[in-house]
């Protein structure tokens, strides 16, 4: 069996301004960013990870090596767990880009697997291929181990769904909350999800 952690990255200066769509923009964390990485490595202080992994960009990179202050483990970074390509929704915050890209968002709500955020950006589908390759190389990698995993909103949440093979449309249903951890294990005959975004960690700070 190889044992999952997946965290998403601690908050940066635009998910707090009124949530600004980061995606491939390498926007780094911010005060309370850093602060929610510590409290999770706080709870995830106890638990034997053998190897480290994190999306390439900065934030999420951070967050990792907060998660693993102290102990001897490199963090090796992986361009498949980077955030959804946003095309014309990159750096927008939602209220303004679904008026003014209203066409392509409607089309998005409805079946996400198939449209291109932004009009250039990935489909879930996409996303979802390239995070499930990766954990498929890593559970080949890492049998009988356990994996950190560091990467963000949309990649976890297209992960998740992609997994339990429900409608890519639902994602928005699955959170995935700064430093929110899911627990996902996986063996050569069934794999299964122990915890969706715990997030109790979190309750202390102040928004």
């Amino acid at each position: 069996m190889t044992l999952f952690y997946f965290v998403r990255h601690g908050q940066t200066e635009w998910n707090a301004d009124r949530n600004r769509y980061c995606g491939r923009s390498d926007i780094g964390l911010s005060q309370t960013g850093v602060r929610q990485a510590e409290l999770a490595a706080g709870v995830l202080k106890d638990i034997p990870f053998d190897v480290v992994y994190a999306s390439t960009l900065g934030r999420a990179v951070h967050t990792a090596e907060i998660l693993v202050k102290g102990r001897n483990l490199k963090i090796h970074q992986d361009p498949r767990l980077v955030e959804t390509d946003f095309g014309a929704w990159e750096g927008e915050r939602q209220e303004d880009f679904t008026v003014k890209y209203a066409d392509n968002w409607e089309a998005w709500l409805k079946d996400p697997g198939a449209t291109h955020a932004g009009y250039t950006g990935e489909t879930a589908v996409q996303v979802y291929n390239r995070v499930r390759a990766c954990i498929d190389e890593l559970v080949e990698k890492h049998p009988e181990e356990t994996v950190l995993v560091v990467a963000h909103s949309m990649a976890i949440r297209f992960f998740v769904a992609g997994t339990l093979e429900v409608p890519f449309k639902n994602y928005r249903m699955i959170p995935q909350d700064n430093t929110g951890i899911t627990i996902y294990k996986e063996t050569l005959e069934n794999a299964g999800f122990l915890a969706i975004n715990l997030n109790t960690h979190l309750s202390s700070i102040k928004y």
